[in-house]
C-alpha cells in the first residue's frame, strides 16, 4: 500500500476520534515501512521488507485510562480498538498521575526529517553497497559481516480537544565489522535520513584499514589514559548522561544530578567550559521529531551551555505538581565542537590510546553516572604523538561527566550511530582528546 499522507492520517484519525464516547481520547498511528539487507561470513545472509501500520487508541474516563492497539484500518477494526480502549478504561484503577490530552498546538519546522531520496530505496541500492564490501573484503583476505536498512515511516498524533499532529521520516543504516585471521578487527557505520551525502565507501574502506592495521594486538596494562575518542565513542557515554537530566528524578533524589542541585540552581559549571549540548528538531546535523507521544511541542532547548546545566527535563504531571513548566525529554542531542583534528590530537599525546568504537555500554551507579563497558574493533598506543601498534581490548568504567570536565580538544560535529543504535534518537558528537580515562582490565574480545 502506499505511505500515509498527511490528510490520509488526519481522516484516519478522525474516524476513530468520531466513533469515541470517552470524555477524552488520543489516538496514534504511525506507519512504517522497512528494508533490510544483512551478510556475513562474506556472504548475503538475509533480505527482507516489512511494511505496516500501528493504531493506538487510549481512552480516558477521569483519572481511569487504558489503551488498545490494532494494525487494521477498515472500519470495522477502527471501530473496534476504540472500543476496546473504552472498555480497559472503564476497568482501569485511578492513575492519580493522568493528564487531560492536549489541545491545538504549534510546532517547529524539522524540514531535515524527511527526503525524498530515502523514501523509495529498494533492495537494489542495498545489495550494491554490500556487494562494493564483500569485493573489497575478499581482496585483502578480510571476513565482514553487517547490515544495510532503509525506512520510512510517521507518527500522527491526534485528541478528542482539537490537536492533530503528523510527521514523516525517513533514514538509511550501514553497519560493517571487518575482521582478519590474526586477531584484527575494524568497524564503521552511519545513519543518515537523506542518501544525498551518504557514503558507504568510505565507510567500507575504514573498516577495512582498521581490521588491516589493528592485526597481531599486544597486551597493555589497565589504568588511566589519555584517549582520543572518535565521535562514535563520546556519543555513547554522553547519551546516557541524559537518564539523569529529569526533574522528577532529581527531586526524589534518584538521579546523579541530585548532587548538583546547588550548581544548577546557581549556574555554577559541573562540566568542561568547551561543552554545549543541546536538541533541537530543526538541526540540520541531526533532525529530529517535533512533538513528543503526547503532541507536545519540541523546540531547541539547551541542556548544557558553557558547562553549566541550563535545562531539566519535566513531565506535564510533576510540573503540574511542583509548579514548573513542563519540559520533554530530548529526541536527538547535538553537542557543539571544536576544530582540531583526530590527526592533531594524536601529535599532541604523549602517550595514550586512540579507540575506535565502544561496546555493550551499561549503567554500575546510576547515582553517580557510572558505566561500564569494553572496547572493541581497534584499539591503538599512541607514543610521542604518533600511532605506534594495536593493543588488546580493555574494559573500562567511567562516568560522562568525568569524560566531560577532562576535554583537551574537540574534532567537528558529525552525525554518529552508537554502538547500539539503529533507528532511534539522532545523535551529533564531536571527536574528543580526554585526559585521565579508566580502564580497569584486559579484555580477549575482539
Amino acid at each position: 500500500m502506499s505511505f500515509l499522507s498527511d490528510a490520509e492520517a488526519k481522516r484516519i484519525t478522525e474516524k476513530l476520534l468520531a466513533a469515541a464516547t470517552a470524555p477524552e481520547t488520543l489516538v496514534y498511528l504511525n506507519p512504517a515501512r522497512s528494508g533490510n539487507t544483512r551478510f556475513a561470513l562474506n556472504e548475503v545472509t538475509t533480505s527482507g521488507f516489512s511494511e505496516t501500520c500501528t493504531v493506538q487508541v487510549t481512552s480516558c474516563y477521569g483519572l481511569r485510562r487504558g489503551s488498545a492497539q490494532t494494525n487494521q484500518l477498515d472500519d470495522h477494526s477502527l471501530a473496534d480498538v476504540v472500543h476496546r480502549a473504552e472498555g480497559i478504561a472503564k476497568l482501569a484503577a485511578e492513575d492519580p498521575e493522568t493528564m487531560p490530552v492536549l489541545g491545538p498546538q504549534t510546532y517547529v519546522a524539522s524540514p531535515g526529517l524527511f527526503a525524498a531520496d530515502a523514501d523509495q530505496l529498494t533492495a537494489e541500492y542495498r545489495g550494491k553497497i554490500v556487494a562494493e564490501a564483500l569485493t573489497a573484503a575478499r581482496a585483502k583476505s578480510l571476513e565482514v559481516a553487517g547490515f544495510v536498512r532503509n525506512y520510512s515511516d510517521a507518527d500522527a498524533v491526534a485528541t478528542s480537544k482539537g490537536l492533530f499532529a503528523y510527521r514523516k521520516t525517513t533514514g538509511v543504516v550501514y553497519s560493517l565489522t571487518a575482521r582478519s585471521t590474526d586477531g584484527g578487527s575494524g568497524w564503521a557505520g552511519g545513519m543518515s535520513n537523506s542518501v544525498a551525502g551518504f557514503d558507504p565507501s568510505s565507510m567500507t574502506a575504514k573498516a577495512i584499514d582498521v581490521a588491516l592495521r589493528s592485526a597481531k594486538p599486544v597486551a597493555l596494562e589497565p589504568g588511566n589514559y589519555t584517549v582520543v575518542l572518535p565521535a562514535e565513542c563520546v556519543a555513547d557515554l554522553a547519551n546516557n548522561l541524559l537518564f539523569g537530566f529529569d526533574q522528577r528524578r532529581i527531586d526524589e533524589g534518584r538521579s546523579f544530578l541530585s548532587q548538583f542541585k546547588k550548581q544548577i540552581a546557581s549556574g555554577e559549571k559541573v562540566f568542561s567550559e568547551k561543552v554545549m549540548l543541546y536538541s533541537d528538531p530543526a538541526s540540520l546535523e541531526a533532525p529530529s521529531n517535533n512533538f513528543d507521544g503526547e503532541g507536545f511541542p519540541l523546540g531547541r532547548t539547551e541542556w548544557i551551555s558553557k558547562g553549566a546545566l541550563k535545562s531539566i527535563a519535566c513531565s506535564r504531571y510533576w510540573a503540574k505538581k511542583t509548579g514548573r513548566e513542563p519540559l520533554p525529554g530530548p529526541e536527538n542531542l547535538v553537542m557543539t565542537g571544536g576544530t582540531t583534528s583526530v590527526d592533531e590530537m594524536v601529535a599532541s599525546t604523549p602517550r595514550g590510546l586512540l579507540l575506535t568504537r565502544f561496546w555493550y555500554v551499561r549503567p554500575v551507579d546510576p547515582m553517580t553516572a557510572l558505566y561500564t563497558g569494553l572496547t572493541r574493533d581497534g584499539c591503538f598506543l599512541i607514543e610521542n604523538g604518533k600511532v605506534t601498534r594495536p593493543v588488546k581490548n580493555f574494559r573500562w568504567n567511567e562516568t560522562p561527566v568525568k569524560m566531560l570536565r577532562n576535554i583537551e580538544a574537540m574534532g567537528p560535529t558529525r552525525r554518529v550511530m552508537t554502538s547500539e543504535q539503529d533507528i532511534g534518537s539522532a545523535l551529533a558528537f564531536p571527536a574528543l582528546k580526554v585526559t585521565d580515562f579508566t580502564f580497569s582490565s584486559l579484555s580477549d574480545a575482539i
